[in-house]
């Protein structure tokens, strides 16, 4: 136990300053469960990711993100900025932010409990995906654990952030919404293990987890540690579908829908046309043409 090293990194704005206050109520309980942890503020919007690729050459053991789900993922992208390592540390999350999604596959949905778990050390080995993606003409490659949305849904928190994220979880709600009243007019062409095919009007959804946006039951059937990203495709939905559609994404029962079609994949690309706008673990990212590969098993979650 003497060679554990641990890093807290903290989100203070995440949740509209939530962090800070969650910080602020755990403290005590951190620094006493792990005497010597090291704690540092993520200060600006990918801060965490320059915080991450410092400490990967740091030697932590165990890592503690406190914030919302893109804390993680900027953490994750700066761990393995200079590639993937051979190990990564463990990695704590403490929800925080405003959807909170990943923790919801293991029923943890609050930061105590978060934390009773970090503090139990319970592991759980999940999946990461690494994908490329274009920004503005050249090719960027990044890592995630728990969902991409390719157009329509990377469009509505597009919409959350800059209008309505005052109105916390709700707000994703709202911008569906407000989204839908545009429609969908685009053309997708998705090859998963060599399986092609082409869908227009649609909308699409690459999860390693079934939650998103909060409580949105998303790919009800996915697995953290199968090996295999789960692919929801909304098929040439018209407004009046997708918001019958939209009513059941909170319970899972979308996924009866017969425009809703589900399937599975470790190896993944993805075409737009027009190029579609990306977003992963709930960070906006560049546009199609995109790449997936799922990595079994690449990360532990302490949770």
């Amino acid at each position: 136990m003497c060679s554990e090293k641990s890093l807290l990194i903290v989100n203070p704005v995440a949740g509209h300053g939530r962090g800070l206050k969650c910080f602020r109520l755990l403290e005590s309980r951190i620094l006493a469960a792990f005497p010597g942890i090291e704690v540092r503020m993520s200060e600006y919007p990918g801060h965490a990711v320059e915080i991450g690729r410092r400490a990967a050459g740091e030697g932590f053991t165990r890592v503690i993100c406190l914030g919302g789900d893109g804390t993680p993922f900027e953490v994750l992208n700066g761990l393995c900025a200079e590639g993937r390592p051979d190990s990564l540390p463990e990695l704590g999350l403490i929800p925080a932010g405003t959807g909170n999604s990943f923790l919801r596959d293991f029923d943890v949905t609050s930061a105590d409990q978060a934390l009773e778990g970090i503090i139990a050390g319970r592991h759980r080995a999940v999946d990461m995906v690494e994908f490329t993606y274009d920004q503005e003409g050249r090719q960027v490659r990044r890592v995630m654990i728990n969902i991409l949305g390719v157009g329509l849904i990377a469009d509505i928190l597009k919409l959350t952030n800059e209008r309505l994220k005052g109105f916390g979880a709700m707000g994703y709600s709202l911008a569906v919404l407000i989204r839908l009243a545009r429609g969908m007019r685009n053309s997708i062409d998705i090859t998963a293990d060599g399986r092609a095919r082409r869908v227009k009007n649609s909308a699409l959804v690459i999860s390693n987890s079934k939650f998103t946006g909060g409580k949105m039951k998303i790919a009800p059937a996915a697995e953290t540690a199968d090996g295999l990203a789960d692919l929801v495709v909304f098929r040439e939905v018209n407004r009046r579908e997708i918001l019958a559609i939209f009513k059941g994404v909170f319970s899972g029962s979308h996924a009866a829908h017969p425009k809703v079609e589900m399937s599975r994949g470790s190896e993944i690309t993805i075409d737009g046309s027009p190029p579609l706008l990306l977003m992963a673990d709930g960070e906006l990212l560049g546009k199609t043409p995109l790449t997936l590969k799922v990595l079994p098993g690449a990360l532990t979650i302490l949770a």
